[in-house]
């Protein structure tokens, strides 16, 4: 199925979810169609550069830590607001020499709150963090690939009652997996959903997987890492053919999250649809195959993307990504080829996330020579190459 026919099919599914959630606003997402088509289509965009300009801070506050590089290896930094972050080289900090004064000269440096992938090669350096120090830094090696967003703009909040992924995968060859005995991968759809109660609130994280293992697949929802909710798990043959849950490609479909508060607590939603399996082709239809319940009654809750860290002491991001099968484990693939969108519902339309990156750090699951692609706001092809860690759009 190429792109374009993915989209409108994407639009039609978006039709039918709204209908079984908001019959009222049907009209305003039917006459958003056109504007849809022509914003994913027109509105692809080239991966930035990122620009090191020389900045000064004070220095007379600070940490300092020791990171080594190898080959394949970034760093991602996340730079909060009043920080002044410095990446050096052993030759660059000796000369420095610690003083009150900003560094004269370095490897890359920001004093824009924000996220930042930073590839400056195998080595030895020191990430010095000027003023306030409350930055996160994470040296990346592997991780889950595809779409993920970690703030809206001007370094915000996203916050939403639905978020949605859609797939297309037309080929998926796994060389290995770990995590489960058998080889598979995971397509995960991952969240962290806020609950506010009087002066008090708590924060969960929610996932809702495509997993395929062993040739089969189904739909599975978890809460909070370790809160298996429940999944699809059917599998049928009949007269020794695979009537239900063996995975043929191509593969098209979407995964949904919604969150709403009712008087006996807050229901989160995990939904998906498929639009084609191997030759066959299915009306869209938005299938809610497990619900969570948090109890408690009449709260306020919302999915939010933001960079504050959350209950893992990461930035709550949103995600749309492939990795491993489960438990942790990682994937390798020898052939793939799959697009990724990720979007949130604004709430009168389906938006695509306004920036976003290429990995995923609030899952476990990780993947191997994976690369993305960008084709347009939030949306990503996935091929075999070396993983790349980057901004996708802004």
């Amino acid at each position: 199925m190429r792109l374009r026919d993915l989209v409108l099919a994407l639009v039609i599914a978006l039709m039918v979810f709204v209908v079984l959630t908001n019959p009222a606003i049907n009209e305003l997402v039917t006459t958003g169609i056109e504007g849809i088509i022509n914003y994913v289509f027109s509105n692809a965009t080239g991966v930035p550069t990122l620009i090191t300009t020389a900045i000064s801070g004070p220095c007379s506050f600070q940490g300092l830590v020791n990171i080594n590089l190898t080959g394949g290896e970034s760093l991602f930094i996340e730079v909060m607001n009043g920080s002044y972050v410095y990446l050096l080289t052993n030759s660059q900090l000796r000369g420095w020499g610690g003083g009150p004064e900003a560094p004269g000269n370095y490897t890359w440096s920001s004093v824009v709150p924000g996220i930042y992938v930073v590839n400056p090669g195998p080595g030895n350096y020191s990430l010095l963090v000027c003023g306030n120090t409350g930055i996160t830094y994470r040296v990346l090696n592997y991780t889950a690939m595809g779409v993920a967003a970690y703030y809206g703009p001007n370094y915000g909040n996203i916050t939403t009652n639905a978020v949605l992924g859609v797939f297309n995968i037309t080929n998926a060859y796994v060389e290995n997996s770990t995590g489960l005995t058998a080889q598979g991968f995971s397509l995960q759809l991952n969240a962290y959903v806020v609950v506010k109660y009087g002066s008090n609130y708590s924060i969960h994280w929610v996932q809702d997987a495509l997993v395929v293992v062993g040739g089969q697949y189904w739909f599975q929802g978890e809460m909070d890492v370790t809160n298996y909710i429940g999944s699809s798990k059917n599998l049928i043959y009949e007269g020794g053919e695979c009537m239900l849950g063996c995975l043929e490609t191509p593969m098209s479909g979407l995964l949904v999250i919604t969150v709403n508060s009712t008087d006996y607590g807050v229901v989160i939603n995990f939904g998906y649809a498929l639009l084609q399996l191997g030759n066959e082709t299915f009306s869209p239809r938005i299938i809610w195959f497990t619900h969570g319940l948090i109890p408690i009654p009449n709260a306020t809750a919302y999915i939010i993307t933001s960079p504050v860290r959350g209950p893992y002491d990461w930035p709550m991001d949103t995600e749309f990504v492939i990795g491993g099968p489960g438990n942790g484990g990682g994937v390798t693939f020898r052939d793939l080829n799959a697009y990724l969108s990720l979007y949130y519902w604004n709430g009168t339309s389906w938006a695509p996330y306004p920036i976003t990156y290429t990995f995923g750090i609030s899952t476990g699951e990780y993947a191997v020579n994976v690369h993305a692609l960008p084709i347009g706001p939030a949306s990503v092809e996935l091929t075999t190459g070396g993983n790349n860690y980057q901004q996708l759009n802004n």
